[in-house]
């Protein structure tokens, strides 16, 4: 009997799962994943240039080269150099283009992070899933161990169930090999979303805490 009250109190403590944080995973799929990479080049290709930049784009040099001298030198040529800068108006069209483009990205983003968060919630529901069978299964275990002393006892009452315990801990037993495997799926799915940085991600979302560094 003290052995059947430990295991309840066992059960009754809060399970655990893997120890991943959903603000890591999501800050890191924000800058990993190649469509928002892309998007984000493509807004900054609009962005205004620096001061240095700008001169480089709107200077150039002008020369020119004659024959016959001028009014105030003898020389057989003329030759004359320059520096024309020229200065663009400013462009609405450009402006209106630039916060379209940063209106798109703002979108990617958002629909890229409903996804993870859904996806994210989809595995937590499947580890807590797998972390309660668990424990069923360990209790089951526990009892049919108890029971089988009190059978060697003497109580052979208790075979039949002992027997309805085996059967319990079969089907605890596909359970968590079930949600085992969709687990795993899910994990990948959700790594996925880094692009090229997806083995770094699944290696965190698998419980190596230091994958993503921090």
């Amino acid at each position: 009997m003290i052995l059947q009250i430990i295991t309840i109190v066992t059960v009754l403590l809060p399970f655990q799962v893997k120890a991943w944080e959903d603000d890591k995973v999501l800050t890191f799929i924000n800058q990993a994943n190649p469509i928002l990479q892309a998007q984000h080049n493509v807004t900054r290709a609009y962005d205004k240039p620096d001061t240095v930049t700008w001169a480089l784009r709107n200077t150039s040099l002008s020369g020119r080269l004659g024959f016959g001298g001028t009014d105030f030198r003898d020389t057989p040529f003329t030759a004359y150099g320059g520096l024309q800068i020229n200065i663009p108006l400013s462009s609405i069209k450009e402006d209106r283009e630039k916060a379209l483009k940063l209106v798109t990205e703002a979108k990617e983003t958002d629909d890229l992070s409903t996804k993870v968060i859904t996806d994210m919630a989809q595995l937590r529901t499947l580890e807590a899933e797998q972390a309660a069978s668990d424990v069923r299964r360990k209790f089951l275990k526990e009892k049919a161990a108890w029971l089988k002393q009190r059978i060697n006892q003497g109580f052979s009452s208790e075979m039949n169930e002992l027997w309805a315990i085996g059967g319990k801990v079969n089907d605890e037993d596909a359970l968590i090999a079930k949600i085992d495997v969709l687990a795993k799926t899910q994990r990948y799915k959700l790594s996925k979303y880094a692009g090229s940085e997806w083995q770094t991600l699944l290696a965190y979302l698998q419980g190596h805490n230091d994958a993503l560094g921090g």
